[in-house]
């Protein structure tokens, strides 16, 4: 039965190629949008994906101009800091900055010693050292405290750990300054 039914439907293909191929045809489209409209939603799901990645990158080429300015503003920065970083070893050029302050704040510094470097953590890793000194200034009150201004906010990053302020005599306005501080260097 199924031989014969094949057959009729041989002929009637011979006779009518035409409309054959346009049962074929219509057959195959009729499939391949079943297959589409399946695949409808995981191509939904892409072109959203396509289309927030593209925001992003609108977003970020309009604000390109400023991230290139806030990149070069970190730059200058981080230059800033390296070139104000003080060598442990170069005991010269570390006493000349406080040397230089006393030159321009009138107090007499007398005594100046850079002090062993603090052990660090054998397991962390630093990207800085601290280069500890010890220092001893006398002056005027006004020239004190202009010389703890400056070691406080002048070029060279440092930290004071610890100060004590007294009276060298107490019929005179100076003062003895005993300071100890941690300035930024290199490791």
């Amino acid at each position: 039965m199924n031989n014969k039914l094949l057959a009729q439907l041989g002929q009637l293909a011979q006779r009518y190629p035409f409309c054959t191929a346009c049962i074929v045809l219509s057959l195959l489209l009729a499939g391949a949008s079943q297959w589409l409209r399946l695949d409808t939603g995981e191509l939904e799901t892409r072109q959203h994906d396509r289309a927030a990645e593209g925001d992003r990158m609108l977003k970020i080429i309009a604000r390109g101009s400023q991230l290139r300015a806030e990149l070069a503003t970190v730059h200058a920065a981080s230059q800033r800091i390296t070139e104000n970083l003080v060598v442990e070893k170069n005991i010269p050029e570390n006493f000349w900055y406080f040397y230089k302050i006393e030159q321009d704040t009138q107090v007499k510094l007398t005594e100046l010693l850079q002090r062993p470097a603090l052990l660090q953590d054998a397991g962390a890793t630093t990207t800085y050292k601290r280069v500890p000194f010890s220092l001893k200034l006398a002056g005027p009150f006004r020239a004190v405290i202009a010389y703890l201004q400056r070691v406080e906010s002048g070029p060279r990053f440092g930290r004071i750990d610890g100060f004590q302020l007294q009276r060298q005599d107490p019929t005179t306005d100076k003062l003895v300054l005993q300071l100890d501080v941690e300035l930024l260097g290199f490791p």
